[in-house]
């Protein structure tokens, strides 16, 4: 399973809206660092909002949550405990079980955050035809985030973040069975500030009454640069061969599925 999103916004944009609905948002990252802003993967690094000290802070961290689950293999093998796991990286988390799971419940009720979104992505399935990657993005909001849990130390000692998923609402259903929780930027606040007994209240499906719109995909993809091969010293006939096509890309992305 793969995950993509877009997050096309510069840092004044972002503050502008963040600060008329929620408050003052303070920059808590290198701002050279060089981020990704179309067709963003798990494991990338990305901006995400948290509340630390009463201050709103954009950080930049990887969108995974390295954790472990058991291993089936070492199971079979009669390994027990620890022993038994194998670590997995954890970009999407299920509404209906992260606030009971012992592994993630304490991020849930204290380490919420928002990841800021422009669109997010998905590859329809249409029997006899192959998945063409759409981006779904909100009609009346150009920027709406997605909210999420982060971690400051992972098992490996990382900071990182999970998006939380949700079941579609009316106008997602037609292409996933899942889709990540969504907040226009007046409703994130909610999201961020109520407290553990009362967050599950916003947790639920994006309003149907928030126009969401579709289209293809127009990803800019980086060019290859290739190195020119050195001149070969053989003398003699040369052999020419049939230069083979680049192999066509047939990964179905699957977002936010789990």
């Amino acid at each position: 399973m793969c995950g993509r999103y877009e997050s096309a916004i510069n840092y004044e944009e972002l503050d502008e809206i963040f600060s008329k609905y929620i408050g003052k948002l303070h920059i808590d990252y290198d701002i050279d660092e060089v981020l990704k802003e179309e067709d963003i993967a798990p494991t990338d690094r990305v901006r995400v909002i948290i509340k630390e000290n009463g201050e709103y802070k954009l950080k930049v961290m990887k969108w995974a949550i390295k954790s472990k689950i058991p291993d089936p293999k070492k199971q079979a093998a009669g390994k027990r405990g620890d022993d038994a796991m194998m670590p997995k990286d954890f970009f999407n988390n299920r509404i209906e079980t992260i606030k009971t799971s012992n592994v993630w419940k304490e991020m849930y009720q204290n380490n919420r955050c928002l990841f800021p979104m422009t669109a997010f992505y998905e590859w329809p399935k249409i029997p006899g035809t192959k998945p063409i990657q759409k981006r779904i993005s909100m009609k009346d909001h150009r920027i709406f985030f997605a909210g999420g849990i982060f971690t400051d130390k992972d098992l490996i000692e990382q900071q990182g973040a999970s998006i939380i998923t949700t079941e579609p609402n009316e106008f997602v259903r037609s292409y996933h069975n899942r889709m990540p929780l969504l907040f226009s930027a007046d409703e994130a606040k909610a999201f961020m500030e109520l407290p553990p007994e009362g967050v599950s209240t916003v947790c639920k499906p994006l309003d149907d009454s928030f126009k969401m719109q579709i289209e293809t995909a127009q990803i800019i993809k980086p060019e290859k640069v290739v190195e020119p091969k050195p001149e070969s010293k053989t003398t003699g006939t040369k052999k020419t061969t049939k230069s083979k096509k680049p192999p066509q890309d047939n990964i179905e992305y699957d977002l936010f599925g789990s």
